[in-house]
């Protein structure tokens, strides 16, 4: 029986390795395949030069956003979320207010707030017994409107339109591909597609973004930019139905 239990254990690093072999080969295989020749620098660049003029395929740091969490605007908002303790408006919220991308009625109504009302409906209560908090009606202009995303939160398990974040992306300009990864297909996930994450590089733009000019808007913006004056960001591309686009939540790496 000691023989063999050792026997069994001295085939297991060559089972591993035949897996491994197995595993590398496919990557192999893959590699050579017609997919991989289709994907260039060019078509990236065809891709990303479309896709980053679309407001929610901007990169999250060249966004401000709403101070707290709260439904998709336009909605009711905490009146508390909105002020300083002292009862003086936030200046973040002043400042969207002076660039003409929301207006606010203040002390509009009353009513649960955006976190208790999200709580019970994940949980499947009745928020009518929440207590009731000041609350301010805030309406998107036409000039906010352009510029306006709504994140949920991530999970698509959760209540949808309820918490997440309202945020105003500027417009950007894109700087062109720094480097990509040759597609590749992770063979230990759900996800059917090849992915390609790509470096690539991209600046504010000042011109198509009139919002800029107001000096507290900007300061809110997470802009980390090299001495060429780019920022740097990876987006995921896949391939589906035999054409690069970008995926559910590009900006997460999905293997």
């Amino acid at each position: 029986m000691v023989g063999i239990l050792e026997g069994s254990k001295s085939q297991c690093p060559r089972l591993g390795n035949i897996v491994g072999r197995i595993v590398a080969g496919a990557l192999i295989l893959m590699s050579c395949s017609p997919v991989f020749a289709q994907l260039k620098e060019s078509d990236i660049d065809t891709l990303l030069t479309t896709a980053l003029t679309e407001t929610q395929n901007i990169p999250v740091n060249a966004c401000v956003s709403m101070p707290n969490p709260g439904v998709k605007l336009p909605g009711n908002t905490e009146t508390a979320s909105l002020m300083y303790p002292s009862g003086d408006i936030r200046k973040d919220v002043a400042a969207l207010i002076d660039a003409g991308l929301i207006t606010v009625k203040f002390n509009s109504g009353e009513g649960a707030s955006a976190l208790a009302v999200f709580k019970a409906k994940a949980a499947g209560t009745d928020s009518s017994t929440s207590p009731n908090v000041a609350l301010s009606y805030v309406e998107l202009t036409p000039l906010g409107n352009k510029f306006y995303r709504y994140d949920d939160p991530k999970s698509g398990h959760l209540p949808q339109g309820l918490y997440g974040a309202n945020r105003f992306c500027a417009h950007i300009q894109y700087g062109g591909v720094e480097k990509y990864m040759k597609p590749l297909k992770n063979p230990y996930d759900d996800n059917p597609h090849l992915v390609s994450w790509v470096n690539f590089k991209w600046k504010l733009d000042q011109h198509k973004t009139p919002w800029l000019n107001n000096a507290v808007l900007k300061e809110q913006l997470s802009i980390y930019s090299d001495k060429d004056s780019w920022s740097r960001s990876g987006i995921l591309i896949e391939l589906n139905d035999d054409k690069w686009e970008l995926g559910n939540e590009p900006y997460t790496i999905r293997w």
